[in-house]
């Protein structure tokens, strides 16, 4: 049996509630399990524990788009990380309905175009609106999946992980300590006993003080190894998942189909990073891959233009050797020949500015995808992007937003040499 995950404001929408309960009861009879928030989200920041589990595991979902839909800030937040997942080539299945009159321009202008490439389903123009033509659209499409394979994507690899090394403190009683820490109710520690697997799905938003003191928790009961292994997983965490997925090359779903994703190589891709610290830019790429250990190499290089006569050339020429060195291991001319497996992996190089960058830095990146078009190169700006004139000189870049707030990045620091230095804590080296 799947599950299929409904993304909803219909409270208050009659047609919006006839539509969902009709789904809801397709999707069963077509032996799916629906998973349906039927309480609503109260006010504030908080996410409820179990729409994160459903998010983290379902097979495939659908997003009921109205008026209200459209303004829901919890919405925006299911989208991200369910589209997260499809971008990491989880088969996951995904199902837009527009309802009422809405175009797929309100969609874009209500910033939620990424899923303006999935085909809707919605009645035929001129044709009436009834809620069972609409449910049938929807059930046609899931009816046509096949059955998916396991999840190996980077982000279930990733929850895995969480998972397994969280399992090591079932013994000790602390797994409750660090849900309790993580602010999960009394009503959910049941999950617990199934596994910790509920638990690693609630570190993709948890808070990062939380986060910090759910590993306070539980690692007096961990291996020194698997408690470095945690650490590892958690600390890009704090940063905010909609940004960090502005690094991934785009995905593409075949031509109105609600059908696996479609991995392509990244073509010309600068992303352009309001951040001081190169370590930075590392902890966003390896949020956005989950810390994935295959498919992704990034290296890091200086940023500074010099100042010769020739200042693009030169930088240019000190990049692409960087490139064939430190990617291929090959300096010499002769050796300078790309492997047949390159579309197998994603390649990031990250060039730390540290300070918005000039027109010829933008024309030097130019030049280097011009020699290297798959390489994803991300650049830390400093604490301020560039202008509208610099940022359209490194043709159509991708400016991560939410913008990075500086004082996060000096507390993300603090906080991970803190979770670091944990292990040794706890055998009182100090």
């Amino acid at each position: 049996m799947r599950d299929v995950f409904i993304s909803h404001s219909a409270r208050g929408d009659e047609f919006a509630m006839t539509v969902l309960e009709t789904i809801k009861e397709g999707l069963a009879a077509k032996k799916f399990t629906p998973l349906v928030d039927q309480h609503g989200i109260p006010p504030g920041n908080e996410w409820r524990p179990e729409i994160v589990d459903w998010l983290a595991r379902c097979h495939g979902a659908v997003f009921l788009i109205n008026e209200k839909a459209l303004k829901s800030d919890w919405v925006r937040r299911e989208v991200n990380i369910l589209l997260w997942r499809k971008a990491l080539g989880s088969p996951l299945a995904v199902v837009p309905v527009l309802l009422g009159d809405l175009s797929t321009s309100a969609v874009k202008a209500a910033g939620l175009e990424e899923l303006r490439p999935f085909q809707f389903a919605r009645p035929q123009r001129g044709a009436p609106h009834d809620a069972l033509s609409i449910a049938d659209k929807v059930l046609q499409r899931f009816a046509e999946l096949p059955t998916p394979p396991a999840e190996n994507d980077p982000m279930a690899a990733w929850l895995e992980a969480l998972s397994e090394y969280l399992d090591e403190a079932r013994r000790s009683g602390r797994l409750v300590k660090a849900a309790t820490a993580l602010k999960l109710e009394e009503k959910h520690l049941p999950q617990l006993n199934g596994g910790s697997l509920f638990l690693a799905h609630q570190f993709l938003v948890a808070p990062p003080d939380r986060m910090e003191h759910a590993v306070d928790e539980v690692a007096p009961s961990l291996s020194t190894d698997t408690l470095k292994k945690l650490i590892a997983c958690l600390e890009p965490t704090w940063i905010d998942a909609e940004a960090a997925r502005g690094v991934l090359p785009e995905v593409k779903s075949p031509p109105g189909e609600a059908l696996p994703a479609v991995k392509s190589p990244p073509q010309d891709m600068t992303v352009l990073l309001n951040a001081r610290k190169v370590n930075t830019a590392e902890l966003y790429i390896r949020r956005a891959t989950c810390c994935a250990t295959r498919g992704y190499r990034m290296k890091s290089v200086g940023g500074r233009m010099p100042t010769g006569e020739d200042q693009i050339g030169e930088q240019f020429r000190e990049w692409e050797g960087f490139v064939w060195q430190e990617f291929f291991d090959a300096e010499d001319e002769e050796d300078r020949i790309l492997p047949s497996d390159l579309d197998q992996r994603v390649h990031y190089l990250i060039i730390n500015a540290r300070k918005a960058p000039t027109a010829d830095f933008a024309e030097t990146v130019r030049l280097l995808h011009g020699q290297f078009s798959w390489l994803v190169v991300v650049v830390t700006t400093g604490t301020e992007p560039p202008d509208g004139r610099v940022q359209a000189a490194f043709k159509k870049p991708t400016v991560l937003k939410p913008l990075l707030n500086h004082q996060d990045e000096i507390d993300a620091n603090q906080r991970n040499q803190r979770l670091r230095e944990l292990p040794d804590r706890l055998v009182g080296r100090y």
